[in-house]
């Protein structure tokens, strides 16, 4: 029973970090289109150039293992939905949160991962979890630090509205949005 469990999660996990890579590698092109090439997309990019060159070792080790990536399920769908639907309706700084968040999860994802590995004694999967936490780490710290682009941005805004001593909230939400779309 127990060793039933450990390999129901550790299937599931699977399914998460290869969705969570994904996800990663679809952030910067989606977010480039709404940005352009600022700082926020370049540390995007980083994560997505990371993404792309683990993911073969990724899939070899999955394979070594006889892991398989399964079928995609409610979960994928749900989160190309949200991409398709939702990311669109939002402005830049929430959709740039939101793909901060994809992030964070899968490196919850992947030391989960770690851990289940190790008490399967699958040494590939650890070291490839040790790689690639290592470095994405790093790289997740560098997208989130790129909120504070946010804020200068807003900043700028404000100093180049026209009528900034009086200027309400919403006024500089939609000059924003103007200049953003």
């Amino acid at each position: 029973m127990h060793l039933d469990h450990e390999r129901r999660l550790l299937a599931k996990l699977v399914r998460e970090i290869t969705r969570a890579e994904t996800q990663a590698i679809e952030h910067a092109p989606r977010e480039a289109k709404r940005l352009g090439e600022v700082p926020p997309v370049l540390a995007l990019r980083d994560v997505a150039n990371h993404s792309t060159s683990m993911r073969p070792r990724l899939l070899g080790m999955l394979e070594a293992y006889d892991l398989r990536i399964g079928r995609r399920g409610l979960g994928a769908t749900l989160a190309t939905l949200r991409h398709l639907v939702v990311d669109h309706a939002v402005d830049p700084e929430r959709s740039f949160r939101t793909a901060l968040l994809d992030l964070r999860h899968g490196l919850d994802v992947a030391q989960l991962l770690r851990d289940t590995a190790r008490r399967e004694l699958m040494f590939g999967v650890i070291r490839w979890c040790d790689d690639w936490l290592g470095t994405r780490r790093t790289l997740v710290a560098h997208a989130a630090a790129q909120l504070a682009w946010f804020v200068e941005q807003a900043s700028l805004a404000v100093e180049a509205l026209p009528f900034s001593d009086t200027a309400s909230a919403e006024d500089l939400d939609d000059w924003h949005a103007d200049r953003t779309t």
